[in-house]
């Protein structure tokens, strides 16, 4: 079977989200709670980061903050509930960086699953069967189930030290080809902890076909 990974307007998508949620997380007052779900020796790290290092952290090929992709039980709750009445009137009572951000990735990751669900699951981690839940609503249904959620959004693989310290470290590095051979093999974790561990097909040929892809599309975007 052939991937053929996300476009370079896709993954530069991906670092516009990423550059955002990093300044977030990094925010010594909206991302107080999103920096409280890393494990507390990363936290100093987190806000420290200058902002070169956020615009180097952000040009990973994948996209730094969760959405709880791979939590199926929480969505199946959430979209059972309804949607949440007025939109606009609950975007303006919690009008906060974290739920712009929020609805910026659901609107990004909704386009993505409909158009190509390999990529949407390239740069999320995310299971078949929540690209395919994602892909079946309207946009504004969407939003309209997350728009008053405050457990949505944290930092991908946030209880993982290891993860995060190689971000933090060899990914933010000065050198071009350190950050990414990091991005990458970051990238790799997140696709090897796919949550539909049952697909080795797609685990097998994202890691063996679309890293150097993604390598290649990553240079010509900076």
């Amino acid at each position: 079977m052939d991937f053929s990974g996300p476009e370079r307007a896709d993954l530069a998508d991906v670092q516009s989200l990423n550059h955002a949620f990093l300044e977030c997380v990094r925010s010594e007052q909206s991302g107080r709670g999103l920096r409280e779900q890393l494990t507390p020796s990363l936290r100093p790290v987190i806000v420290a980061l200058s902002d070169l290092q956020i615009r180097r952290l952000a040009a990973s090929p994948f996209l730094l903050l969760s959405l709880r992709e791979g939590d199926d039980d929480y969505w199946d709750r959430l979209f059972a509930q309804g949607p949440n009445g007025d939109l606009f009137n609950s975007i303006r009572i919690t009008s906060d960086a974290s739920h712009r951000i929020v609805a910026a990735a659901l609107g990004f990751l909704w386009q993505l699953a409909r158009r190509d669900p390999h990529a949407a699951r390239l740069v999320s981690g995310a299971s078949v069967n929540w690209c395919e839940q994602l892909a079946a609503r309207t946009l504004l249904g969407l939003l309209q189930h997350a728009a008053d959620r405050s457990d949505l959004l944290g930092p991908r693989s946030a209880g993982s030290e290891q993860f995060w310290r190689r971000l933090l470290g060899a990914g933010i590095s000065a050198e071009q080809n350190i950050r990414n051979a990091a991005h990458l093999a970051a990238l790799q974790t997140v696709l090897i902890d796919n949550p539909a561990k049952q697909h080795n097909r797609f685990r097998a040929a994202a890691c063996n076909t679309l890293v150097p892809t993604l390598s290649v599309a990553h240079r010509r975007i900076r």
